[in-house]
């Protein structure tokens, strides 16, 4: 019985998790409205600094290449040798400059988001009458919505990061499976594990900051019940 529970547990977790999924376009679409034009950028570059890795890897079965023909041939080596070293080179610098580049792009990113997600909290919490705060299913909300407009800012580094590793992983997966689709197997079941333990961690973070919400609102008996801080009228 205990062991049947607790499947019915674990397969209703993850029912709720995909269920949550839901959640996802509303987020981004917020995301969005705070920097329309810092988004942009930001994909764009990530979606150049997930190409980089394939360039170099070009790159170095090219020198390989280059040096394996002069090993057996016993022949100098050719002048592209060196131009081949020169976009090597190159790629690797401007890979490290796409990186710090996204990451000022996230930053103003992250603070755009702060602003944009407290102003739409205030302003939707102005409008609202002194009673409306003593129900304390409805501050709980209000609490969470306020924390994760800075808790998101996370989110939205870990979204771009997501899809420059997705873009990297694809490419590489088309490049492996031209080379050999065995191996490609094996990397999706290398990769899978590790996927499925960050998101059931991840899930139950978010799990723990969701049940911590009335425990912060008990600790804090001014908020929880505005008549102690501005009298019972």
């Amino acid at each position: 019985m205990q062991e049947n529970s607790s499947k019915q547990s674990f397969g209703h977790a993850w029912r709720d998790r995909l269920q949550a999924l839901k959640n996802v376009p509303p987020g981004l679409r917020i995301v969005w409205e705070a920097g329309p034009r810092v988004t942009i950028a930001g994909l764009a570059l990530q979606i150049l600094s997930a190409l980089v890795p394939i360039g170099i890897a070009a790159v170095s079965a090219a020198i390989i290449g280059e040096v394996a023909a002069v090993v057996n041939a016993h022949q100098p080596l050719a002048a592209k040798f060196w131009w081949l070293v020169a976009a090597e080179f190159g790629l690797a610098l401007a890979g490290s400059v796409l990186s710090r580049t996204i990451d000022y792009c996230e930053s103003v990113l992250a603070d755009k988001f702060i602003r944009h997600v407290s102003i739409k909290v205030m302003r939707h919490a102005s409008r609202l009458d002194l009673e409306t705060y003593e129900d304390p299913d409805f501050y709980d909300k209000l609490e969470r919505a306020r924390v994760q407009a800075t808790d998101r800012v996370s989110m939205i580094s870990s979204a771009g990061r997501a899809l420059q590793q997705f873009v990297t992983a694809l490419t590489f997966s088309v490049t492996i499976c031209l080379f050999s689709p065995w191996i490609l197997l094996l990397l999706i079941i290398g990769v899978l594990p590790a996927f499925v333990g960050e998101s059931h961690f991840a899930f139950l973070g978010y799990s723990l900051r969701f049940r911590q919400t009335p425990v912060r609102r008990a600790s804090r008996p001014c908020t929880s019940n505005p008549r102690r801080c501005f009298g019972s009228g």
